[in-house]
Formats: structure tokens, sequence, C-alpha cells
């Protein structure tokens, strides 16, 4: 079956905190399917193993050190992409961090496994929340002021974020996180509005829980893993693949009608 609409051949993608998770998975099966991928991350050592694996699979990669909290290092990483792929196609906002614990002490609440995370029966600071909030939201924001310049000239391109389902959901103790997602998906909406008439569409992947190495402690634990998979009406979580397959179709032309949108992937949970 040959359905072109699908098909990202001959394109090329800058991928953010590409080093590990989802990132990677991203950029590995972005090169699946045909795509060069200009990769990000701030540590060089993982990232010059995964764009060691880009190229295994036939692909063009640029591997590119990035604290994507800072302007000039975003600036550096998407000039090096132009200059080392031609241009940039797809923008994937990948790229964050959570920090988990309450806004200030709860009076007995004493979590399983809350001594084990730092600072959990401390007040969030505000380097707590700026830290979270660089580089889940300014992160995202200076990629694609760095990217949009280039995709408006060419008349096209397709930015992908990834959200979470805490864009429109609550998790106990994940504030921060909470409200840096719920800033990707309006984000994600004011920019497709911005960019549509530019030919460039702009969405974002809410995702559920997936089954990553960072979450690996917590679904380890028969209890809390219970729990989560209690709360997903397919009783499993998604694998880091599914995840880098629904960013395959949203940079792809089969979503050329598809703008300003999160797209829930998460096993029925919020249905």
């Amino acid at each position: 079956m040959n359905l072109p609409e699908f098909s990202i051949e001959g394109s090329t993608a800058i991928v953010t905190g590409a080093s590990r998770g989802i990132g990677r998975s991203i950029a590995l099966v972005l090169a699946e399917a045909g795509a060069d991928v200009g990769i990000a991350a701030r540590s060089e050592a993982p990232l010059n193993e995964v764009a060691a694996q880009v190229r295994d699979l036939g692909r063009k990669c640029v591997a590119v050190p990035t604290d994507i909290t800072k302007e000039q290092d975003v600036a550096r990483l998407v000039s090096s992409v132009i200059e080392g792929l031609g241009r940039v196609d797809i923008l994937v906002n990948n790229a964050g961090i959570a920090i988990v614990k309450p806004m200030v002490p709860l009076p007995g609440f004493n979590p399983a496994g809350a001594a084990e995370l730092p600072g959990f029966f401390e007040p969030t600071s505000v380097a707590e929340w700026d830290q979270v909030m660089d580089t889940n939201l300014k992160g995202a924001f200076l990629c694609m002021r760095a990217v949009g310049p280039h995709m408006i000239e060419r008349g096209s391109g397709k930015v992908v974020t990834i959200a979470s389902v805490n864009a429109v959901k609550a998790a106990r103790y994940r504030f921060t996180y909470d409200v840096s997602k719920a800033g990707l998906a309006q984000l994600t909406r004011s920019m497709a509005v911005e960019w549509a008439r530019h030919g460039i569409n702009v969405n974002a992947v809410g995702a559920g829980w997936v089954q990553t190495e960072l979450n690996e402690l917590l679904m380890s634990d028969e209890r809390q893993r219970k729990r989560l998979l209690s709360e997903i009406p397919l009783r499993r979580f998604a694998s880091e693949r599914e995840v880098a397959l629904l960013v395959v179709y949203l940079a792809s032309p089969a979503s050329d009608f598809l703008t300003g949108q999160t797209v829930f992937l998460d096993g029925g949970s919020l249905a």
C-alpha cells in the first residue's frame, strides 16, 4: 500500500531533549521514516550515541549540545542544523522536566517515596518554578522563535510539541509541570493561528503515562503501577515508539489540515 501523504522522506527535523527517552525515540523513528535529524540535549556523550544510531539508519544527523533555556544556544542549534542539513522542515519541542512536590508543605501529608524526592517537604522555591517554566515553556518559545523566520520564508513547516494530559488534568504535587504543559497547549493554539497563512502547522501531543526510563522506578512499584493502570481504560502504558509514531503523522502531509490541536495519546484516561 502506497500512501504518499504519510511520507516524510527527505525532510529535515530538529528534536530537542533527544539524548534519551521519548526524544531519542522520536529522533530514531523520524530517521526510520526517512528524515535527516538535528538533535539537541545538554549531555553531549549520550547525544552522540543517538547521532550514531541515526546515521546507522542511513540518515544524516547533526548533534548540537544545547541548553534550550539559553537564547544563544538555541540560535546556534538552528543555524548549525540549517548549515549541516540545508533546512528545517520539522521542529519537535520535546525537552522537558518535572519537579515533584507540593507548592507548600501539607500537614500530615507524607506519601510513599516522598523522603527520596529532593525538597519535597519544603515550599516550592522561585528557582524551582523558574527551572520548570524555563525548560518546558520558555525553551519551546525560544526554539519556535528561532525556527519561525526560516519556515515563514520557505512557506511551510511542521511544529510538534510534546505536551501532556496534564495540560488539562491536574496531577498531585506536580503543579509546576501542569502549568507549564497547559502553557504549551495554549502556545500551540496561538502559534497555529499566527502562522497558518504561512503554511506552518503547529500541533502538540498530549501524552499520558509512557513507559520510559524516568518512569521506571514509579512503575516498578506494584501498588503505584496498579493505581496508575486503574485510571487508564486500555490498562497499559504507552510506549516511547507510539509517541514517536504520532509525531511522524503530525509531521507528515497527512496532517496538513490539522493545526492548533493537542492530540491526546492517553489510553482513554481523559475519556
